[in-house]
């Protein structure tokens, strides 16, 4: 059952109504808001007799984000007896919202799921939902524990032009969608879960999550990688307050401002070249006197009329007083430091992998997990792929190429080839 859409009116009158009611506050552009969309329709289905689960679009109603004091998207905010409980903001889980809500309503009871999959692979980005297919269509039983929808990080991407087969590219959300679809058609499943702890070398493999137990004959590890933070004072409590980590998701909240991009890799590049066309002005700043990007980014923000560079610089400070009003950079071959004035400031410093699951069973190098091409780890039946395994480039097409060789691995261990 899918949560129903209302507008402010309605919004007041349920509050003042006195019922439990979650409250969505979203936007259709917002790349997080869409991926909670699955998981959110299935609280409001879980939980429909404690509480009425419902959508804002705060596009809809000019006003309605300083109204209601919603400074990111998605915001899920509590009411109960004309009063706000409380709120989650960003959820990265469906596990995530289920936490929130267990201090005031009654606690789900987990499952013991005694069932042996053949294949189960944590996370559901282009390397997982590829593991899903080729694992499904050589007929293996196979189960994808997702946390909140597929894609990953990929589906915060606007725009892919470099996945091969679609001339005129594709929406990274829209791409992770078919890619589940797919799996799915051919029998693999879904099952939205927060995964608490693994044991790699139980036999069967033992997977502790939000949603119970499962066990597996073999395990993909396809649990990606995260946004590096700059480190700096104050950056954690400004997020959403002029700090932010995407600009497919934050960009439109800067209509009109200037932006700093700190950062210059692909992902830098990308988020300068998409914000130059929402935003006042971009500046990008970045500790090298060239853009460490592919070439095809080069062109067009060097011609960009609204994108300032700031080369050999570092940013050493956030200026703030409630929210951003610029940041200190210091110019690493002069020391010299400047105050530069923004409202916004995107990070795109590179990506952390997810390996606290597995960093006491697995070898890590620099972070990573320590796998091959052939995606093995030193565990049998254990596969790493995509982005947080060793590897020289990390790419859709890179990531779905060792989701198929992990499949591929994962069959011939269990035939006992």
């Amino acid at each position: 059952m899918a949560a129903m859409n209302i507008n402010e009116q309605q919004l007041h009158e349920l509050v003042a109504s006195g019922q439990t009611i979650l409250v969505d506050f979203w936007a259709p552009w917002c790349g997080d808001c869409r991926r909670i969309e699955k998981g959110y329709d299935q609280i409001a289905d879980e939980y429909a007799q404690v509480l009425a689960a419902v959508k804002l679009n705060v596009d809809e109603h000019e006003g309605v984000r300083d109204r209601e004091s919603i400074r990111r998207i998605p915001t899920l905010r509590l009411y109960r007896s004309g009063e706000a409980l409380g709120q989650i903001v960003e959820p990265p889980s469906k596990a995530d919202i289920e936490d929130f809500l267990s201090d005031i309503l009654p606690k789900k009871q987990q499952e013991q799921h005694e069932h042996v999959y053949d294949m189960i692979i944590i996370g559901g980005g282009p390397a997982g939902y590829t593991a899903a297919l080729y694992a499904a269509r050589a007929g293996l039983d196979t189960l994808v524990l997702e946390r909140l929808s597929a894609g990953g990080q990929m589906a915060l991407t606007h725009q892919i032009d470099n996945y091969p087969g679609f001339v005129e590219g594709i929406g990274g959300y829209e791409l992770a969608e078919q890619m589940q679809q797919q799996a799915e058609r051919f029998g693999a499943k879904t099952q939205n879960a927060d995964v608490r702890r693994i044991e790699l070398r139980a036999n069967p493999k033992v997977i502790q999550t939000s949603e119970g137990v499962f066990h597996a004959r073999t395990v993909v590890l396809a649990t990606g990688a995260n946004p590096r933070e700059l480190g700096l004072p104050d950056e954690k409590e400004l997020l959403g307050r002029g700090v932010a980590y995407c600009a497919a998701c934050d960009g439109m909240f800067y209509k009109g401002k200037t932006v700093v991009v700190v950062g210059g890799g692909n992902s830098a590049a990308a988020d300068a070249l998409l914000l130059s066309r929402i935003v006042e002005k971009v500046i990008v700043i970045h500790r090298r006197d060239t853009l460490r990007a592919t070439r095809v980014y080069h062109e067009p923000l060097m011609q960009s009329d609204n994108v300032e560079f700031r080369w050999n610089s570092v940013v050493t400070e956030l200026l703030h007083d409630d929210v951003v009003t610029g940041v200190r950079i210091r110019n690493v071959q002069t020391g010299e430091e400047t105050d530069v004035e923004c409202q916004g400031v995107f990070v795109s410093i590179g990506r952390k992998p997810a390996t606290e699951l597995v960093e006491n069973q697995l070898t890590l190098e620099d972070g990573y997990i320590s796998a091959g091409e052939t995606t093995e780890t030193a565990i049998p039946g254990v596969y790493a792929v995509g982005d947080v395994r060793t590897k020289l480039l990390r790419q859709v097409v890179t990531a779905v190429a060792d989701g198929a060789m992990a499949a591929h691995m994962a069959e011939e261990y269990i035939a006992g080839v």
